[in-house]
């Protein structure tokens, strides 16, 4: 009877502040685009505003897939904004290493 009343107060807590934790990673795109972030620090943003597209069209329109294939697809957009993510510093942080002789 504990644990479900523990789990039932987690649950009312994730309820009650996630709401407010996804407005204020908004506001901070929004603060990273007035703020002329470069595109590597805005990926990890992209990332959430992606995964929150995947997650209200399944919420309200329903992707035919199962848990766990819904789960690689989450992986796989991670996985393609990772390596965009290294790509691009490598690209524009990269220090000339070359010899000059």
């Amino acid at each position: 009877m504990r644990s479900h009343l523990r789990s039932r107060k987690i649950f009312l807590i994730l309820t009650k502040f996630t709401p407010h934790l996804i407005g204020l990673i908004y506001i901070i795109y929004t603060a990273s685009l007035a703020l002329e972030f470069c595109y590597v620090h805005r990926l990890p943003l992209y990332y959430v505003a992606i995964d929150e597209i995947l997650l209200v069209t399944d919420q309200y329109y329903g992707i035919p897939l199962n848990v766990y294939n819904l789960f690689l697809l989450h992986l796989t957009v991670i996985g393609i904004l990772i390596f965009s993510y290294t790509y691009y510093y490598v690209k524009y942080h990269k220090k000339n290493t070359t010899i000059v002789h």
